[in-house]
């Protein structure tokens, strides 16, 4: 099992691919968050960023496969330490970072793909 930070689509439209997984609550990373287009967000590391917030599941290792493939080329699946809301201790996360150049897409500055 692994843990996963999902901040758009999966938290959304997608969020049937991660439903038998386990949910484990609200949580936040800082960076930077783009509307790529209307359907999905992109995220960027930035520690000078801002809180981008989304859910934390527990998932089967085997599932990753069909969501890399889902989130195609333009992510790359990297660990990184999210904080759980709930509590100060950070987990170590995967979560797809967008990897295209973002100079073009409108940034999302409430950090909550939801509330775009």
């Amino acid at each position: 099992m692994e843990y996963i930070f999902v901040y758009g689509v999966f938290r959304d439209a997608g969020k049937m691919l991660i439903d038998n997984s386990i949910y484990c609550g609200e949580a936040f990373v800082i960076g930077n968050m783009y509307m790529v287009d209307e359907f999905y967000p992109g995220f960027i590391r930035n520690s000078d960023g801002y809180k981008i917030r989304g859910d934390v599941y527990l998932l089967e290792k085997n599932l990753f496969e069909s969501l890399d493939e889902y989130e195609g080329e333009d992510y790359s699946r990297v660990k990184i330490w999210v904080m759980i809301n709930d509590y100060s201790i950070p987990i170590y996360c995967w979560i797809y970072e967008y990897n295209k150049d973002i100079s073009k897409f409108k940034e999302i500055k409430s950090g909550d793909w939801l509330l775009r």
